[in-house]
């Protein structure tokens, strides 16, 4: 039996990433991607749509035009809310099936099989699984939610994302991905800006095989997600290069970028991904909304770093940016590097100070400014032993290990 294929709707909620781990670790569905817009929901081709009652975009004429086109809608409401207008909301609306965001991720995949229907002869032949089946008609039993048979480990994703251009947030990263890889567990280090992806360049590596490779291996099946990556032998670090061309990012998809986000944590314990400094969620405009990439790895990611600078503007930007992307990092570990920091102490602690107090991050690191930095990035090089990779080193201290991650 097929796997019915799924789009998750963006959600502040814990219940989508929750559930997308849980196919990738079980099966029952196949997640296609994340949906960020109307035309998002409407321009794939998949069974089930799982979308919150509170998500902007959602209205009849949505849950109209899906259901006439074949793919069934389920709705998640607050099970916290005592007034039940939630559920009240999405059963005017017309939604398949009503769920409360506390559902169980098994429960949610009997409802995806339930709802989705059987799949005709025809769906199976475009699939070439027509003989197979005839063949072999039992080919696949139940689904299997039993986590001691099918599960299967999954590394930490972490965004790291600029409050403003210039920052340091791909230095960071960079750093990050080294200092993490000290653990003897395989790193990854994903150019996902869309807005000015650096890190080819910052590495003096090639820009093919690239992000949009990954994609096509991933989404479309065409080569390998391996094959998709460089390698740093002196770090030890597998790098997924960003865009060639930042003007090309209309051509990637968020839910994709998504999905090879997610491929890649199968086979690595650590997934750093670097990410734009911009967050609005800006109205689609005939294509994908402009910053729907970064946006859809904060929402994925299992924690996020933000990196600024120790100068009254740049706390500004800080506040500034995490007053955007609340939304897409409420209820993650937040984590605030101020970069490039001039040197004198009471500032650094003023700052940290204010910023516990205003935003409240799990941790505050001061990374120093460096001449080093500064060689390496000529060199296109790994920074040597200084000031700047001890302050990362000691970011890095504050991520989870690999055996506490896969509990």
């Amino acid at each position: 039996m097929r796997e019915p294929a799924v789009m998750l709707a963006h959600s502040i909620r814990g219940w989508a990433q929750e559930l997308h781990f849980f196919l990738m670790d079980h099966g029952g569905a196949i997640v296609r991607g994340y949906v960020m817009s109307p035309g998002d929901a409407t321009s794939e081709k998949y069974d089930v749509l799982l979308v919150d009652d509170v998500t902007s975009f959602l209205s009849t004429r949505l849950v109209n035009t899906l259901q006439r086109s074949g793919v069934r809608v389920i709705g998640v409401y607050d099970a916290a809310d005592p007034t039940g207008t939630g559920k009240q909301r999405l059963l005017e609306l017309g939604v398949d099936e009503a769920l409360a965001d506390t559902t169980p991720p098994a429960e949610f995949v009997e409802a995806i099989i339930r709802i989705a229907g059987p799949v005709t002869a025809e769906e199976l032949e475009l699939e070439g699984l027509f003989d197979a089946i005839v063949a072999e008609p039992n080919v696949a039993g139940p689904v299997d939610h039993d986590a001691s048979s099918r599960r299967h480990r999954r590394g930490y994703v972490i965004a790291v994302a600029a409050a403003t251009g210039g920052a340091g947030a791909t230095e960071v990263s960079v750093q990050l991905a080294a200092a993490l890889r000290l653990r003897n567990q395989a790193t990854v280090l994903v150019d996902a800006d869309e807005q000015a992806p650096s890190v080819a360049q910052r590495l003096g590596l090639g820009l093919h095989p690239n992000i949009r490779t990954a994609v096509d291996a991933v989404h479309h099946g065409t080569g390998s997600l391996t094959s998709s990556l460089h390698r740093i032998p002196v770090a030890g670090i597998s790098v997924l290069s960003g865009l060639p061309n930042p003007r090309d990012w209309f051509e990637l998809r968020s839910g994709e970028v998504a999905e090879v986000l997610a491929e890649l944590a199968t086979s690595h314990p650590y997934v750093i991904a670097n990410v734009g400094p911009r967050v609005e969620d800006l109205p689609e405009t005939g294509g994908p909304a402009r910053f729907s990439v970064t946006r859809a790895t904060l929402s994925v990611a299992d924690v996020v770093i933000l990196v600024g600078s120790t100068t009254p503007v740049g706390v500004t930007r800080i506040v500034d940016w995490l007053a955007d992307g609340r939304s897409l990092v409420t209820g993650k570990p937040l984590h605030i590097v101020l970069n490039q920091h001039p040197g004198g102490s009471f500032v650094a602690l003023e700052i940290e100070s204010e910023l516990r107090r205003t935003v409240s991050p799990q941790s505050v690191t001061v990374a120093p400014f460096d001449k080093r930095v500064i060689r390496a990035s000529w060199d296109g090089d790994l920074t040597a032993r200084g000031p700047f990779t001890r302050a990362i080193a000691k970011l890095a201290g504050v991520v989870p290990s690999y055996e506490e991650v896969s509990r």
